[in-house]
């Protein structure tokens, strides 16, 4: 793995008085140790591009909270300076400094009261800025991220595949037409946890921008565009961030959901060697569906062959999805559908109108 030179810094010389931050939910790095068994390898769920996710439980009693359970289900994330995703073959370290006001800003977003109804949002439940130890408490009880299940057929079958799809749809969507908009830029199927349900939680907000927390500049610029594989071709020629960056992440989601491949394993699939945008492979994989089928009018399906045995897959859904999220990659931002269109879609799917009625 290729290292870029590491920025040196202490994370508790950054910390200053942020103990006020919210103080109620302040917790101990022993509490955080306590949660996970000491950082168990049992309960890493995996790695998000700021951090390290781990299910975990707060047992009941702690602090003296008495609750109708006997401990309460949680998902803690500890702050990494090295900035990568799962398979990254390069990875930067960024400035403590940084890390730290991301991840203040991520709590703060995660505290907006346009937020609390939300079902996709999960509520921060402690935070620990102890010396050199950073981590966030979700109160999400993880069953693992799409990340980890995107190749399992049998545990992760094409109705939940939609079903996280349109959860993540409608979550960008309220981001995206909320005053003051937010604007996520980092989405990734490593940052989506899922629930026994498989209803999905973003959990990674580190470069989340919007509102109070502003437009990149000063502190939270000097970071990776995104993570490799999630890149927007076009924030790559001209560094413009907008909410249809989100709509090209969430489009790469889609891909990688309905094809049963992450975007590394797609690039693998297809023997691809060096780095490519996934907007410019997907178009050659369609121009060349239609150059064997000698049918310039037909529609491309791109679900996985073992996904559309599923009992719940819908051939014309299958086509929908995938003219979808070719839609969403599209190379120029203003060709690509707002999330509030992308959630119409998504939202006219024959297995969403079958499920809704059961």
């Amino acid at each position: 793995m290729e290292v870029k030179p590491l920025i040196h810094g202490s994370l508790c010389d950054a910390v200053g008085s942020v103990c006020d931050f919210h103080p109620e939910k302040e917790v101990t790095y022993k509490d955080l140790q306590l949660f996970t068994d000491s950082f168990s390898e049992k309960n890493r769920i995996g790695r998000t591009q700021f951090g390290i996710l781990y299910r975990a439980k707060i047992p009941q009693g702690w602090r003296g909270r008495i609750d109708d359970d006997d401990e309460k289900y949680v998902t803690v994330k500890m702050g990494d300076t090295k900035s990568y995703l799962p398979n990254d073959d390069i990875y930067c370290c960024i400035y403590p400094e940084y890390l730290l006001a991301r991840v203040k800003d991520e709590i703060r977003f995660l505290s907006l009261p346009f937020l609390e109804s939300h079902q996709n949002v999960g509520k921060v439940e402690g935070y620990c800025f102890e010396e050199n130890k950073l981590g966030v408490v979700y109160d999400v009880k993880s069953f693992d991220t799409i990340h980890n299940l995107m190749d399992d057929k049998d545990k992760f079958g094409w109705r939940n595949r939609v079903k996280v799809a349109l959860g993540l749809a409608r979550f960008l969507e309220h981001c995206h037409v909320n005053t003051p908009r937010y604007i996520v830029r980092n989405l990734s199927a490593a940052h989506v946890v899922v629930d026994q349900d498989f209803n999905p939680y973003l959990v990674d907000f580190a470069m989340i921008l919007g509102g109070d927390i502003g437009d990149g500049s000063s502190h939270k610029s000097g970071v990776p565009l995104s993570a490799y594989g999630y890149t927007d071709s076009y924030i790559g020629s001209c560094g413009v961030w907008n909410d249809k960056t989100d709509v090209y992440t969430f489009g790469v989601v889609l891909l990688e959901l309905i094809m049963k491949y992450t975007s590394h394993g797609f690039m693998r699939a297809l023997k691809l060697k060096h780095h490519a945008f996934i907007n410019d492979i997907v178009s050659a994989y369609y121009r060349k569906g239609l150059a064997e089928t000698g049918n310039r009018e037909v529609r491309c399906c791109f679900v996985n062959k073992y996904l559309r045995l599923d009992p719940d897959f819908d051939a014309e859904d299958g086509t929908e999805l995938t003219m979808l999220a070719l839609h969403c990659v599209e190379q120029l931002p203003h060709h690509r559908p707002s999330m509030q269109e992308v959630v119409r879609k998504l939202e006219k799917l024959h297995v969403i109108d079958k499920f809704a009625r059961v």
